[in-house]
């Protein structure tokens, strides 16, 4: 595994600078102004991780947010002690490349930090799980002039695809097919590199004839 790349967090709370410096192993915390928080955040590059809960902190519309989300070589984390579904699609819109809770496990936190460096988006499962059903939703009425999708793939990996795209759950899509969530790992694994795509949200805009 490659090493992570040094980040950047923007955090008062001193017990969740050491949770995410030990979890991470390489980072720098920011300096911060109590009347201007982003101050140190505006010219950086790599990944910042974000508190949520820092005073005075400004809203995702704020202009100074637009220009910081629209720097291509700076990605934000945005961490809640508090997470919520509509925070969380707050944060997404706005740009940011990941929405979690600020105290995630150690795994989790590597692994965000992994797929953020990659360039990706990382979403939560309760997040992920919404975003899938709307995305279902959405595509209702257009799938049937995107069948060409799925013509590279097996017929398992065909219902494994559909199932994951209308949010179930691995556990789940192992209950219906009656095999292990090992062997869905595996299939949806295989559907995306045949598919060229990362994630179950790539999948979903694939599926319904979105994307």
């Amino acid at each position: 595994m490659n090493a992570l790349q040094p980040a950047l967090f923007l955090s008062r709370d001193g017990g969740l600078i050491k949770h995410w410096t030990q979890a991470l192993n390489s980072a720098v915390m920011v300096p911060m102004d109590a009347t201007d928080p982003l101050s140190h955040v505006r010219q950086g590059v790599g990944t910042v991780w974000v508190d949520l809960s820092v005073p005075h902190l400004p809203s995702w519309s704020h202009p100074e947010w637009r220009r910081i989300l629209q720097n291509l070589q700076l990605r934000v984390v945005a961490a809640s002690s508090s997470p919520s579904d509509d925070e969380g699609m707050a944060a997404l819109d706005a740009g940011c490349a990941a929405y979690c809770h600020a105290f995630s496990d150690v795994l989790t936190l590597k692994s965000i930090q992994e797929v953020v460096e990659a360039g990706n988006v990382w979403i939560g499962r309760s997040l992920m799980t919404r975003l899938l059903k709307s995305t279902a939703r959405a595509g209702q009425g257009l799938a049937a002039e995107s069948n060409d999708w799925g013509q590279n793939l097996t017929a398992r990996e065909l219902e494994v695809a559909r199932l994951a795209a209308n949010g179930a759950s691995n556990q789940s899509i192992a209950v219906q097919c009656k095999i292990t969530e090992r062997t869905v790992k595996a299939h949806l694994s295989a559907v995306f590199e045949k598919l060229n795509i990362t994630d179950r949200l790539q999948l979903a805009l694939r599926v319904h004839g979105i994307q």
